[in-house]
């Protein structure tokens, strides 16, 4: 039961900042309208009710509207704390459909890309998060909802989508992304037999980019497997390393059977 919890708090913390529970629309310069109550209309304008009366926001002409947080936000939570993910995921669908433009459609499709993900369903993920990206480009730069999409297009073998998107993270990147996206470039060749071009990528990581410490056990853990794999004397000598260089990591207590 934890496990399931544990889920629905990954999702409800993941990306932007969710919406207060107001009816507020954010203009271009920052500034915040206040109101009553607030909707959006099928072509984006906003309709915000005020103490001056209603005043309408063409879409492009303000920055996000956010709603009062629907109440079937926290029930779809519930539902998957009590493993009914069929019934979580149509409340999340029509929190989709009926918060269009007020923040919480947006809130609701992570919270459902990440419910498919933990269902093992990555394609039906993609799909969602690529919906969170067309409504809103700004969460392609967020860096929990562009690596959940990335593993994801893992998952579902959508390896040419993700290739082209690593190659851009290793050029333009910071360090620690730089390495990330090796590693998972190496997951994607890995799971498609590419072993040793998988522990090239690896490699890289482990090598180049030792100053990663967020990354670098992983990169010596899966280049050392990857060695052993192929049978290479090399990977005692990497899970040594990662022993000795981060005995508390996780990586380490995997690696310390292998000695």
């Amino acid at each position: 039961m934890m496990k399931k919890q544990v889920v629905w708090i990954g999702v409800a913390t993941m990306g932007l900042a969710l919406a207060a529970e107001a009816a507020v629309v954010i203009l271009p310069n920052g500034n915040r309208v206040e109101g009553s109550e607030v909707r959006a209309r099928p072509n984006g304008d906003i309709v915000l009710t005020t103490p001056q009366g209603q005043r309408t926001f063409p879409r492009g002409q303000y920055q996000r509207a956010e709603a009062d947080k629907p109440a079937t936000y926290d029930r779809a939570g519930s539902l998957v704390s009590q493993g009914q993910f069929d019934q979580a995921i149509s409340l999340l669908k029509q929190i989709v459909s009926e918060y269009q433009y007020l923040t919480w459609d947006n809130n609701a499709r992570i919270a459902l890309a990440r419910v498919y993900l933990s269902q093992k369903k990555p394609a039906e993920a993609v799909n969602v998060f690529e919906e969170l990206f067309e409504a809103d480009p700004a969460y392609r730069n967020d860096d929990q909802v562009a690596w959940a999409y990335r593993s994801a297009l893992v998952d579902a073998e959508q390896f040419d989508k993700l290739d082209q998107d690593l190659e851009q993270v290793i050029a333009t990147g910071s360090r620690e992304q730089a390495a990330r996206a090796q590693i998972m470039r190496g997951d994607a060749k890995m799971k498609r037999g590419l072993v040793e071009q998988a522990v090239m990528d690896y490699l890289r990581s482990a090598i180049l980019f030792e100053s990663e410490t967020s990354v670098h056990p992983e990169a010596l853990l899966k280049s050392a497997q990857g060695l052993e794999q192929l049978r290479d004397p090399r990977a005692k000598e990497l899970y040594r390393k990662l022993v000795e260089t981060y005995p508390q990591s996780p990586q380490a207590q995997q690696a310390r059977g292998k000695l």
